[in-house]
Parts: C-alpha cells; structure tokens; sequence
C-alpha cells in the first residue's frame, strides 16, 4: 500500500489541486536528501512544504497565530494555497538550515486527503515545476519517465493544471500575499 511504502521509508510523486508534487514522511531525512537531489533544489533555500489533511493536524508543527488568520485560513481550505506559518521546535529540528518559517499545504484533492488520514503523520513535498516545459511537470507519464529508478511510486491520475498555489504569509499580524496563483482570495 502507499502508506506501507512511505512508512517504509519512500519517497512518491502525487498530483495536488494544483501541480504534480514530490514527497515523503517528514521524519524521512534520508528521503529528504534525495527529493532535493532529484529536483536539484538547495535544503537551505528550498521551498518544501508540510501538506496536512486539516487545520487541527498543523497545530503541533506551527507557533500560535491569531483568530483573524485562524479564522481566513479556515475559509481557504481545503485549496490551492501555501500558506507561510512560524514553525515550531518540532520542525525547526527536522530541517538542516533550521527554519524559522514553514510553508503549509491542505490541498483540495481526495485521494492525497486519504493517504495523509491513513498516515497520521505530514507529508514534506516540493513542487516539480523546475522550469522545464510546463507540460512535462503536469504529465504523470513523463514524470514516471524521468523519475521511475529514482523513487518508490508514482501516483498518476491523469495530466493537472499548471497553475501554481496561491502564496500566503502568515507570519504577522495579517494575511500578505507573496505570489498569486491559482487560489481564488474572497474579498
């Protein structure tokens, strides 16, 4: 099963609500080593992001922020949105550039929501937009080419979107948006 595979040390490609995305357990620090050689990303400059099924799983991995943002995040999700958070001890030990930041993900996407509730545990991922052809990130065919001897699963439903999350910083007092995408902000 896919969660025996990532328990057991993997690392999979799995399609999000907005791009194809590479990822593994977040305790998974070899498999961590390996995303990152893989997509040719720097740990100290790479945008990984946490992927949760709900809003109360991110407690534990995120430091306190107020009812305004509580309350905007919860009307965003699930959804195509990153969302910048302060990240507490629990994360900032399992990263090697010691993050004071964490990018967080609920995606609105089903079978991913299934495996993180069978998982109990986060998913650390990054997107596979490298800034190759576009087509080729959305193509779970062409990623499975490329990747298929370098990880465990490819889980392909179909060609996504090539629209890219919505960035939000939450690190103050309000919402800031960093980089539009495909997450729609309500007014």
């Amino acid at each position: 099963s896919i969660v025996k595979i990532l328990k057991d040390g993997g690392i999979f490609i799995f399609p999000t609500d907005s791009v194809y995305s590479m990822g593994c357990l977040m305790n998974n620090k070899q498999g961590i080593q390996r995303i990152l050689k893989l997509t040719g990303k720097v740990e100290k400059k790479s945008s990984m992001s946490l992927i949760f099924p709900d809003l109360k799983s991110l407690s534990d991995y995120t430091l306190n922020y107020n009812n305004t943002i509580y309350r905007s995040v919860k009307s965003l999700i699930p959804g195509p949105f990153t969302f910048i958070f302060r990240a507490s001890k629990l994360v900032t030990k399992s990263f090697a550039n010691s993050k004071k930041e964490v990018g967080v993900r609920i995606p609105d996407h089903d079978t991913l929501m299934q495996i993180l509730k069978e998982l109990n545990e986060p998913i650390i991922s990054t997107s596979l937009n490298t800034g190759e052809l576009e087509q080729d990130y959305n193509d779970p065919y062409v990623l499975s080419q490329k990747y298929e001897r370098d990880l465990e699963l490819v889980i392909d439903q179909g060609p996504s979107e090539s629209a890219v999350t919505t960035i939000l910083d939450c690190t103050g007092e309000d919402i800031e948006l960093i980089r539009e995408g495909k997450g729609q902000l309500i007014e």
